[in-house]
């Protein structure tokens, strides 16, 4: 998974096998490790919520999106690319979330493409 973060906003991108990982088990986690303990590590997680609403939570060094069921059993499912949403933070700001499936670089090495998605500007 690739985490971009820019202000309040926060991006998501997954390969296949990640997209494949979350439809069958329901969540996902990438981890940044600074050291061996728990407190060391930073991780962001998807996750499959029985809410109807796009959600974000903070605790314990994690960030979690939650999707809605049926959000992400279209977005797994079908040629859907991503889906985004403003959520509020409840203290007072706007946090906005983009998830997305990653597609191959162009002009990237090959090895830096494996698991993606193909391009659709690959075609000519």
């Amino acid at each position: 998974m690739k985490v971009r973060i820019s202000g309040n906003s926060i991006r998501f991108r997954l390969k296949q096998p990640e997209v494949s990982y979350f439809q069958q088990h329901g969540k996902i986690t990438e981890v940044t490790a600074f050291g061996p303990a728990p407190a060391d590590q930073l991780r962001f997680m998807l996750e499959v919520s029985p809410a109807p609403e796009l959600a974000v939570h903070f605790e314990a060094n994690t960030t979690t999106i939650r999707v809605p069921q049926e959000l992400a059993a279209k977005w797994t499912g079908t040629a859907l690319v991503g889906f985004d949403g403003r959520v509020d933070t409840g203290k007072g700001q706007q946090m906005d979330l983009l998830v997305e499936k990653d597609f191959a670089c162009l002009d990237a090495p090959e090895e830096d493409n494996v698991g993606t998605y193909p391009n659709p500007n690959a075609a000519c």
